[in-house]
């Protein structure tokens, strides 16, 4: 069932021609009297800037999953305060302590309810990346447990362009 879920994201090719497709509709419709023009114009206006919300997501999604994968390399997060590591290859990350130390050291603007947002967005869309969107995950103690996102770091370092880094000798 959750995979029926799963859509993945449109390139902008498909995405134009269902925008074509869209006001084709919305044209006949117009002609046999059902809505008027102005109602129309205002749905088509409303599709164009869903259409713009949308890439803006799409490429601020990428941006923060890059900043935390760098700021758990680089121990600007710490372990079992602001993400946990599951099993082999699985990252659970507290958005709601990770939106105020990425804040302060200024690695991003987003506020938790964004990041939150766009980690559903990537659900939806991304779901080899991020795996669930809400998941209670233990960060130490039994009474330590918090609602966490799961990330793959394998898929979301080729989500990002990151390369694994070479062992040295």
């Amino acid at each position: 069932m959750n995979d029926a879920l799963n859509i993945p994201f449109p390139t902008s090719e498909e995405r134009s021609a269902l925008v074509l497709e869209f006001q084709k509709v919305t044209a006949r419709i117009v002609r046999a009297g059902l809505i008027s023009q102005v109602s129309a114009t205002r749905l088509v206006r409303g599709i164009h800037r869903a259409g713009s919300v949308a890439d803006e997501t799409r490429h601020a999604l990428p941006k923060l999953i890059l900043e935390l994968l760098l700021a758990v390399d680089d121990s600007t997060l710490q372990e079992g305060l602001h993400y946990r590591r599951i099993d082999s290859g699985r990252l659970a990350v507290h958005l709601e302590s990770i939106a105020t130390r990425l804040y302060r050291a200024q690695r991003t603007t987003l506020t938790a309810k964004e990041m939150r947002r766009l980690m559903r967005f990537g659900w939806a869309h991304f779901r080899d990346v991020v795996v669930e969107k809400s998941k209670r995950v233990c960060f130490g103690e039994e009474d330590d447990r918090r609602r966490a996102v799961i990330l793959n770091v394998a898929k979301a370092q080729e989500f990002v362009g990151m390369k694994p880094a070479v062992p040295s000798r």
